[in-house]
């Protein structure tokens, strides 16, 4: 997955956030949206799913920031190990991929069909700093772009959040617009 996505708030309810009404009080970006910066991301917490705000972006060994995490090897690497259990889902329209055609890239945002907002696995650790955690491309998905993040449905939240789901690429009902 490359280093960007977009999210705006719309009318349409966020999803699984049993606390929208503080949502509006929050300060984070909207729009394009870069590493390093504030976003809003789904966590649980005591029982209940709640919105966050969240740095993208984890400073790794030697200072580099990390923004994605391979879910074929998160279990080995001693970094994100420790973060397993910290579970978070991000909010987004979509996601943005370079296409590269001949000697030129094309830019290329990728939603879900029929859906304002997706979700995207992460991870986050104590200082509220989170990875998305990414997978081995499939479909037409893989003809843009190798990795892509691991999404998930709506109504399988709250078991990702609590541990009880594997992650696993799906990358059906995707929708590819040249930007």
């Amino acid at each position: 997955m490359c280093g960007r996505y977009f999210f705006q708030l719309s009318e349409q309810p966020l999803p699984l956030i049993q606390n929208h009404e503080q949502i509006a009080l929050f300060d984070f970006c909207q729009g394009e949206i870069y590493p390093t910066q504030k976003t809003l991301v789904i966590t649980e917490n005591n029982e209940q799913i709640v919105g966050s705000v969240m740095k993208w972006g984890i400073k790794g060994y030697y200072g580099q920031v990390l923004i994605n995490a391979r879910s074929e090897s998160i279990n080995e690497r001693k970094m994100f190990r420790s973060l397993l259990n910290q579970r978070c889902l991000i909010v987004a329209n979509g996601f943005y991929e370079w296409s590269k055609h001949d000697n030129h890239k094309d830019k290329i945002f990728i939603r879900k069909k029929h859906q304002p907002y997706l979700l995207m696995a992460g991870i986050y650790n104590d200082q509220n700093e989170y990875v998305i955690i990414t997978g081995v491309a499939q479909d037409e998905m893989a003809k843009i772009h190798l990795r892509t993040p691991i999404l998930i449905d709506e109504h399988q939240g709250l078991a990702y959040l609590k541990q009880a789901l594997n992650l696993t690429v799906d990358n059906r009902d995707l929708v590819f617009q040249k930007v």
